[in-house]
């Protein structure tokens, strides 16, 4: 697989997970309104004793904050959708904004967001969790209105940075899939594919 579109810079980074119908963004978030976008089931949000939340910078906003759209399974033979938000244990250190997908990683799962336009990019690190029964690397991906933007492949428990430009989307959903080492069986068992920190920067204002 290789990145999709120009202007994607992938580099070093970190992870982690959520229930979707208890998921409740903070006030300062907007939550987008939900669609009818399918979904494998809900998503789940946990509270964790991690210490406070880290504060976004000026202009950015935690993807943990706002309500996903649609959610899809690791294997449509599972009922349950593999996300949830709560803090995850990546190298040693507890992140609070992060959000994680769980299973023994059969075919891709993604999140959906609904951004409509507002920001111009996603930043994260990815990696497995410390707690995960097996460390065999994962592939995590980006997708702006169903188009791959960026990805990084072959991530083990060393986070890896994300850095992806969205401008312009109205739907962005976060990926997790099997390496093509995996072949096309269920490689099992479970280990956590984390999200750590994800956060969407709105544009400057223009220049000129």
């Amino acid at each position: 697989m290789g990145l999709a579109a120009a202007g994607v810079a992938i580099l070093a980074a970190g992870v982690v997970i959520g229930r979707w119908d208890a998921w409740s963004p903070s006030p300062q978030a907007a939550s987008p309104q939900a669609t009818s976008a399918p979904a494998a089931g809900p998503v789940t949000a946990s509270s964790s004793d991690a210490g406070p939340a880290p504060v976004a910078g000026p202009g950015a906003t935690w993807l943990a904050d706002l309500k996903p759209v649609g959610s899809t399974s690791i294997d449509e033979a599972y009922a349950e959708s593999p996300w949830q938000v709560a803090a995850a244990r990546v190298s040693g250190v507890e992140h609070r904004k992060s959000i994680s997908a769980t299973g023994a990683w059969c075919s891709s799962a993604q999140l959906e967001f609904a951004v409509e336009g507002e920001y111009e990019r996603l930043t994260a690190r990815v990696a497995i969790a410390d707690d995960s029964q097996l460390t065999k690397a994962l592939d995590f991906y980006v997708l702006a209105d169903g188009r791959r933007v960026g990805e990084v492949p072959d991530v083990g428990m060393t986070p890896q940075r994300v850095d992806v430009v969205v401008a312009g989307a109205s739907r962005l959903a976060i990926g997790v899939e099997p390496t093509a080492a995996d072949g096309g069986g269920c490689p099992g068992p479970e280990r956590v594919g984390v999200w750590v920190d994800p956060s969407l920067t709105k544009a400057g204002p223009a220049s000129g």
